[in-house]
């Protein structure tokens, strides 16, 4: 029986997962939450396909100019709702959009330069939630 409540908390759990993962600077930890063919668009519209690739290309990031970043997702509390949209295509299946920030080591999280929307599609098997399909978004500073 299809439990909605249950399945959002679950979900709200990967993001903070993918939070906390990012945050420890965790390329395996992070991409581990992705499926095994997942597909990943980065806010600059570098794509990737597959868990590996997404690993490889965040120890990059997290070696680089993303080392010592914090990534802001579903907030402080990962109990509450993330502000966007969380909805179910089927009970295996959920479309997430909701804002997210990652703010690069000395600098101060403020301000839309560092601001995305992020599309999440999710996929449910035997193992839990992944994610199946990831793109970011910047949002554009308006002059």
């Amino acid at each position: 029986m299809f439990d909605e409540s249950a399945e959002r908390r679950a979900i709200l759990a990967l993001g903070q997962a993918l939070q906390d993962a990012w945050n420890r600077g965790d390329a395996a930890g992070y991409a581990s939450l992705f499926t095994d063919d997942a597909d990943f668009v980065a806010w600059n519209g570098t794509y990737g396909r597959g868990r590996q690739a997404i690993e490889n290309g965040h120890r990059r990031l997290f070696a680089g100019s993303m080392a010592d970043s914090r990534m802001v997702l579903v907030g402080d509390d990962a109990e509450s709702e993330p502000p966007g949209s969380l909805r179910f295509v089927r009970p295996d299946v959920a479309l997430m959009v909701i804002p997210g920030m990652v703010t690069p080591a000395g600098q101060r999280a403020t301000g839309p330069d560092h601001e995305s929307v992020q599309t999440f599609v999710l996929a449910k098997d035997a193992s839990g939630w992944r994610v199946a399909a990831f793109h970011n978004t910047r949002r554009q500073v308006q002059p």
